[in-house]
C-alpha cells in the first residue's frame, strides 16, 4: 500500500473520530476537549501528508503552529470579531474559549503523530542482511 494511501487512511479515521465525539461525547469536557484535540492535531499532520512525502518534523511544527495560533485567536474573541460567535462550524473550526490546557493537548497529538509516522510508517528497511 502507498505511504499516501496510507495517511490518507489515517487522517479519514482522525477525521470520523472526531465526528463521532462531536455527536456522542458532546456533554464530556475531558472527551470532547482533550481527546478530540489530539485527535484533530493528528488528523491535520496526516491530512498534510497525503498531499507530499514531506519532511516529518517540518510538518509537525507547522501542525502545531497553526494549532496555537487558533487557540491564540480563541484568546482575543477571533469569531466574535469576525462576526460568526453564531456560526456553529465556525465555532468547531476556529474555536470560542481559549484553554491554556489545549496547547498541552495539542503537542501531544502532534507527538503521537511524529512517532506514528517515523517509527512505523516511514520505518526505516533493513538494509543489511543477516547471516548465521
Amino acid at each position: 500500500m502507498s505511504r499516501r494511501l496510507v495517511y490518507f487512511s489515517l487522517s479519514l479515521m482522525c477525521i470520523i473520530f472526531c465526528i463521532l465525539i462531536v455527536l456522542l461525547f458532546s456533554e464530556m469536557p475531558f472527551i470532547r476537549g482533550l481527546v478530540g484535540d489530539v485527535i484533530i492535531v493528528v488528523f491535520i499532520y496526516y491530512f498534510i501528508m497525503t498531499l507530499k512525502d514531506f519532511n516529518s518534523i517540518y510538518v509537525v511544527i507547522f501542525t502545531l503552529v497553526l494549532a496555537f495560533i487558533t487557540e491564540v485567536l480563541q484568546y482575543f474573541h477571533f469569531a466574535s470579531i469576525l462576526g460568526l460567535q453564531h456560526n456553529k462550524i465556525a465555532q468547531l473550526i476556529i474555536g470560542s474559549i481559549f484553554d491554556p490546557m489545549d496547547m498541552i493537548a495539542y503537542t501531544i497529538g502532534g507527538i503521537v503523530a511524529f512517532i506514528i509516522d517515523t517509527k512505523i510508517i516511514k520505518k526505516p528497511k533493513n538494509t543489511h542482511i543477516r547471516t548465521y
